[in-house]
C-alpha cells in the first residue's frame, strides 16, 4: 500500500472517529446542541482529529520512508484531483441544501452544525474516492 492510500485511509478512520463522536453525542442527546458543552466536545474532537492525523500520517511515513518522499506521479495526481473534484460537487450540494433547515426554522447553532457536517460528508468522499481509485488502479 503506498503512502498516499494509506494517508486517506488515515484521513477516513480519524474524520470518522473525530466526527462520528461529535455528531453522535449531538443526535443521542448526550451533549445539548446549544451548550458550551458542544463548544468543548467540537474543540476536543479537533484537536484529537489534528493529534491523531500528525501521528498516523509521521506512522506511515516511517514505514514507508521511500514512498512518502517520492513527488506525486501523473496518476496519484489524476486520482486526487478526480476526488477533490467530486468531493467539491458533493459539497457545493450539501451546501444548497442548507436552504431546507432553514426554511424549517432551525437556529444558528443548529445551521452551523449542518455545515460542519456538510464539510465533514465532502472529506469523507474525497477519502473514500481516493481509496478506490486507488485499488482499482485508475
Amino acid at each position: 500500500m503506498s503512502f498516499r492510500e494509506k494517508s486517506a485511509w488515515i484521513t477516513l478512520l480519524t474524520v470518522l472517529a473525530c466526527f462520528g463522536l461529535y455528531f453522535g453525542s449531538i443526535v443521542t442527546g448526550r451533549v445539548s446542541a446549544r451548550g458550551l458543552d458542544t463548544l468543548h466536545l467540537l474543540l476536543s474532537c479537533v484537536l484529537a482529529l489534528v493529534v491523531l492525523q500528525i501521528g498516523l500520517k509521521l506512522f506511515a511515513a516511517l514505514t514507508t520512508p521511500r514512498d512518502s518522499r517520492v513527488p506525486r506521479d501523473e496518476r496519484e495526481a489524476l486520482i486526487q484531483w478526480r476526488a477533490q473534484s467530486l468531493g467539491y460537487y458533493v459539497l457545493m450540494v450539501l451546501a444548497l441544501a442548507l436552504f431546507v433547515p432553514v426554511h424549517l426554522g432551525h437556529t444558528a447553532i443548529d445551521m452551523a452544525n449542518f455545515a460542519l457536517l456538510d464539510v465533514v460528508i465532502a472529506t469523507l468522499v474525497v477519502a473514500v474516492a481516493q481509496i478506490v481509485m486507488f485499488r482499482r488502479g485508475a
